[in-house]
């Protein structure tokens, strides 16, 4: 039985920051973010797209992936994460699931595959539970996200022109 260390918790937006950019800093090479819905801002602030950024470009392993159910509405929007995947496409990747219980799936979470998580249990609201040291939680969003992950299509209606 593992017990959790290092715990995150957020009920509002400001809180909600706080604790993804805590789980983005300790961030080594592999992180999965799923957002049914890239709402503004979240992950769009300076800091945590400097910590995705820092992670990205963090050497060959480096790897963020990211599923959203609707890359394009995100793209027309402007979201800042969409931007910044589409700069560094070697490292960051954005699919759209495609099978319809998939696409019913209404929470969010991010994970470090080093053993940190923060759930939304509502990907609509700010409440959220988390650690940055609790690799059981974590292995069991991270094998979901792996599941949806492969069944999903990458998301071409972002993919920068080569111009």
């Amino acid at each position: 039985m593992t017990s959790a260390g290092r715990p995150l918790a957020a009920d509002d937006r400001a809180s909600l920051e706080a604790a993804l950019l805590q789980l983005l800093a300790g961030a080594r090479h592999r992180l999965a973010i799923y957002l049914p819905t890239m709402e503004p801002g979240i992950l769009e602030s300076e800091a945590a797209l400097a910590e995705l950024r820092r992670l990205a470009t963090g050497g060959r392993h480096a790897q963020v992936r990211i599923l959203t159910h609707d890359a394009e509405r995100a793209h027309r929007e402007g979201h800042r994460l969409v931007a910044l995947a589409q700069r560094l496409p070697t490292a960051m990747t954005i699919r759209v699931p495609t099978d319809e219980s998939h696409l019913r799936y209404a929470s969010a979470f991010v994970t470090d595959l080093a053993g940190g998580f923060l759930f939304r249990p509502s990907a609509t609201r700010f409440e959220a539970r988390g650690d940055l040291d609790a690799p059981g939680e974590t292995s069991r969003l991270t094998a979901y996200f792996d599941e949806v992950w492969e069944r999903a299509e990458p998301a071409w209606q972002i993919r920068p022109l080569g111009i």
